[in-house]
This record gives C-alpha cells, structure tokens and sequence, in this order.
C-alpha cells in the first residue's frame, strides 16, 4: 500500500511537473531568434464586433516617436516626454493620441528594443533603439493612458522587405532576410508575424488600437496577421489601410476636383476619398485622405462638401453587412503628413467646422499634428488649443458655416 502510494505520488509530481514546464515554455517564444511553435495561442476574451464604440465622437491628436537609429539620434535633441506633458496640459477634450509602433513610414524601425519572441537587435542594431531610448514610447504611452486618453499605435506592416535596394538602409533588408531564409525556412510572413507579436505582447494592456499602414505589401496573409494581434487582445480598435474608395457620380464614374480656387496652381485633377471600410478585418476607417501626390491638398474643398457630409449621415457602416465600423478620418494639417517644418494649410475656422461637422453625428478624426525636438509645432498647438477650447464650452461655440472657395469647380463644371 505505501509502495504504490509513493508510486502514485511520483507519478502526479512528475506529471505536474511536465504541465508547468510546458506552459512555460510556450508562453513566449525564444528570444534568441529561433522558431516560436508558430501557435497562435487563443485568449478567454471574444472578439468585440463593437470595438470601436470608445472612438465615437472622439477627436485626436497625433505625437509620432522615432524608431530604431533615428530615435537615438533624435533622442538627444528632443523630449517627447515634455510634449506629451504639454497636449494633456492643453488639450483636455482630445479623447485619443495616435503614436508609434514604428517610425512614420519606417516598418523596419521600432520604438522598443527588447522583444518577447525575436532578439532583433541581433537581426541589424539600426533597427532598434537603446535600452535606454525604448523607454521614451513607455513614458508617452504612460502619461496618456494616466490623462485618460485612448493610445492608437501606427504600426507600418510592409516589413523591413520595404527598403529599396541601393538605399541607406539597404544593409538592413539583407540582413532581415538572411535572418528569415535561415531561422524560418524562407516564410517571411511568419517571421514578420512572430516579430510584430513580440512587440505587440510588450504593449498589451497599454493600447487600445492599431493603424496598420502599407498593408498592401504585407508579407503574408493579412488575416493571419490580425489574428496574430487578436490574439495578444481581442478587444483592440483595429484600422487597416491597404486601399480606397471614391465618390462617384450617378453614371458610376469618379468624381474629380478640377480647381480648388482662383490661386490653384496645381492643375491636377484629383478624386475625393469616401471613408467606407473596404476589409472585414477593420473595426474603424483608416481614414486617410486623397493620396497628396495626386493634387489634393489636406483641407480640400472636395471634403467638406462629399466627405465629411457623408461622415455625418452615417457615422457607423458595416463590411457586407458582417460588423460595424465606425467612419473616422484622419487629416494632415500641413502639406505633408510628418514635415514639421512644410507649409500650415488649416487655419483655426476651417480646422474647427471638420472637427465639430465629423464627431457632433458619431464619426472619429484625428489631426496629423506634427513635431519639433518631441513637440507639437507652435503653430499647431495654437489651432489645437482654441479648438480645445470651443469644444469644451457649454453650449459649444458655433462654427463658420462652409461656402465653397471662389473659383472651385469639379471637372463637369467647368
């Protein structure tokens, strides 16, 4: 009888000894650049078709961090950590902040170091900062999260595959696919997927959502690679932009703005973006204008008088009918996205009647502010404070109404 209780009891020891060991082991995957199981591992919590009901009647504003080389470079000069301080000092009515996975544009460049599944400083150190410097995107994070705003990662998807050959980083790509043909068998889609996830695990809990960028140069399946967020949390506001669609006219035919006014130089004829979700993976609109190369300038007339009245008569859609998606627009408010230092187009009037006309139906917009050394432009922080101001008063002050540019036509109208 003791014999086979010793017996029965090294056998439970031994067996429970294996689960805990096993559970260990694949919570994350090796950190030094081998394969994980390649399990995406499902949560307790069910995916939300409703994510995005935080977002509604939200307006943002954008703090984009450096990644990788640039932000130690940067980091000398600037403090994001003072700029963040600054918006939530002035702007108490912004109800989210869109900051970074990656650097603007940079897929291969990453505001953290340490990574949960990959040692990617192993992989090329330009693509990561200092363990020093990877504390900056914690303390940003932190400081918003404290105010009560909602955080909004941009995370590039195209993958170090992105840089063109010839390039300044160019070493980086080749080492990215030596990394991918020697430790993942050629799958890079999968070694992107692990990589991201290792990232994405470090920021759980400290987001809400994801802009994902370039999507249409996604290494791999696009599907995989939400489920591969989904699956660090069910519960993220997710916005994939891959593509666009335009309005049209009742032939079926784009639409295009042909002048935007008596001291329109550019003689590009342009469309005007319709913000509809066009995946079943989003839960809100990408909301990206109009490609500026193509001749639409940010506060084009085009938008007040198709987008943004569209915006406001359906601010919640659906793809095929399957979930919701709630409409949300985010607009550069100088000539380029990220270019602290190109020409400010928005003045405060006009700034104000797109912030007011989008969230007063249920939409989201979000202002692609720019930075100077970690901070918002002066300039910028000028429109954001009045717009603050106004949204805050009690009953809100009325916006100029909209009167289309002199001069302004589209192509029919000429």
């Amino acid at each position: 009888m003791i014999k086979s209780s010793i017996q029965s009891s090294l056998i439970i020891l031994i067996a429970t000894t294996c689960i805990l060991s096993c559970s260990i082991n694949g919570t994350k995957g090796s950190i030094n650049g081998s394969k994980d199981s390649g399990e995406i591992k499902p949560t307790s919590t069910k995916y939300n078709g409703d994510n995005a009901s935080w977002l509604a009647s939200s307006w943002g504003i954008s703090q984009r961090v450096d990644g990788g080389y640039r932000l130690d470079k940067s980091a000398k000069s600037s403090n994001w950590q003072a700029g963040a301080k600054q918006i939530v000092k002035n702007l108490p009515s912004a109800g989210h902040v869109i900051t970074s996975f990656t650097h603007p544009a940079h897929a291969y460049l990453y505001t953290l170091r340490t990574n949960n599944r990959v040692d990617v400083a192993a992989i090329h150190p330009d693509m990561v900062p200092s363990l020093k410097n990877e504390k900056i995107i914690l303390d940003v994070i932190d400081i918003y999260r404290k105010a009560g705003k909602k955080v909004i990662l941009y995370l590039n998807a195209a993958g170090p595959s992105m840089i063109k050959d010839g390039s300044a980083d160019s070493d980086i790509k080749q080492a990215w696919k030596a990394y991918y043909m020697s430790q993942w068998n050629g799958d890079e889609g999968a070694a992107w997927r692990n990589l991201v996830l290792g990232y994405a695990e470090r920021f759980n809990g400290l987001v809400d959502g994801y802009w994902i960028d370039n999507a249409r140069k996604l290494p791999g399946d696009l599907s995989k690679f939400i489920a591969t967020l989904r699956s660090v949390d069910p519960t993220l506001s997710i916005a994939v932009n891959r593509s666009k669609s335009y309005f049209t006219d009742a032939k079926g035919e784009h639409i295009y703005v042909d002048s935007d006014g008596i001291n329109d130089s550019n003689k590009t004829d342009y469309k005007i973006v319709k913000h509809v979700p066009l995946d079943e993976f989003s839960d809100f609109t990408a909301g990206h204008v109009t490609p500026l190369g193509r001749g639409a300038p940010p506060n084009s007339w085009g938008y007040e008088e198709y987008t943004i009245p569209d915006m406001a008569q359906t601010p919640w859609t659906s793809f095929k009918g399957d979930k919701k998606v709630l409409k949300h627009a985010w607009f550069p408010i100088r000539e380029r996205w990220s270019v602290a230092k190109t020409k400010l187009v928005f003045g405060v009037e006009q700034a104000y009647r797109f912030t007011r006309s989008i969230t007063d139906n249920g939409a989201a917009m979000t202002w692609s502010t720019t930075q100077f050394k970690g901070a918002m432009k002066p300039d910028e922080m000028k429109i954001m404070i009045e717009i603050n101001k106004r949204m805050t008063q009690v009953p809100k002050s009325k916006f100029k109404p909209y009167k289309r540019p002199k001069g302004a036509y589209l192509t029919e109208n000429k």
